[in-house]
């Protein structure tokens, strides 16, 4: 077992596998990197399988329209500190029912959250689902996605689903290295349930995926909630000349 100091704030992670059957290649590895993470720093988790949730997703247009069990994950990824994200590759992408569930997180609840990017493939040619699907998505919530994301084909595990590959691993090990500062770092750790819990609210009674979404080109942040003081670090002169 890890040791840690009892006096460090554990990380509250969220991780989502979009794998659909179970056992799943997609739980497996998302499940690895949260093993790996815990190794290194205290975390608590909440782990969200749509092997579990995917038939409860059906044809919802507003969140409302979800079970309560969806609308409590959703909640939860909006509160993350950070986020652990899985997927398995269909078509070159992830699948339907991954875009449904994202379509219903509130659109401003992620700015600035780090999120750890992963999926599973049959081969190699889809590994750059990381950057060309999945970075994508959690740019448009102006989330953080990290700089190293982690990629498996089916020959990375044996038969029981396990992680074979000592190249795999190592590529986790170093996702996770690579994001240890980032997530340490985070300014608003363990506040976050707090500040979106209203965007949440507005989020579970009037969210639907046919709204039109306006928003401003750059989010308030969770961590850095007064703009007026970045910017007056960014320009100290520029904000003194308005002033006066």
């Amino acid at each position: 077992m890890p040791q840690h100091s009892n006096t460090q704030k554990p990380l509250n992670i969220v991780a989502v596998s979009g794998g659909l059957n179970h056992p799943s290649k997609t739980e497996a590895l998302v499940q690895e990197i949260l093993n790996e993470l815990a190794d290194a720093t205290p975390i608590q988790v909440h782990f969200i399988k749509f092997s579990e949730i995917g038939h409860l997703l059906g044809g919802a247009i507003y969140r409302n329209q979800l079970p309560q069990r969806v609308q409590d994950d959703l909640a939860k990824v909006e509160a993350a500190d950070a986020l652990i994200v899985g997927t398995p590759v269909y078509r070159a992408s992830f699948t339907g029912l991954f875009k449904h569930f994202f379509d219903f997180v509130e659109q401003t609840a992620l700015v600035d959250v780090p999120v750890l990017l992963a999926a599973s493939g049959g081969s190699d040619r889809h590994a750059l689902v990381l950057e060309h699907q999945l970075r994508p998505l959690f740019s448009f919530f102006q989330a953080q996605t990290l700089p190293i994301g982690v990629y498996a084909t089916d020959r990375d595990f044996a038969k029981d689903y396990s992680i074979q590959s000592d190249l795999l691993r190592d590529r986790i090990t170093l996702a996770v290295a690579r994001a240890l500062p980032i997530l340490e770092w985070a300014p608003a750790k363990g506040q976050r349930a707090e500040v979106v819990k209203d965007k949440t609210a507005q989020a579970n009674q009037n969210l639907g995926i046919n709204k039109q979404i306006e928003q401003d080109e750059v989010l308030p942040s969770a961590a850095v909630p007064n703009l007026d003081a970045a910017e007056s670090r960014l320009h100290p002169k520029n904000l003194k000349s308005n002033v006066a």
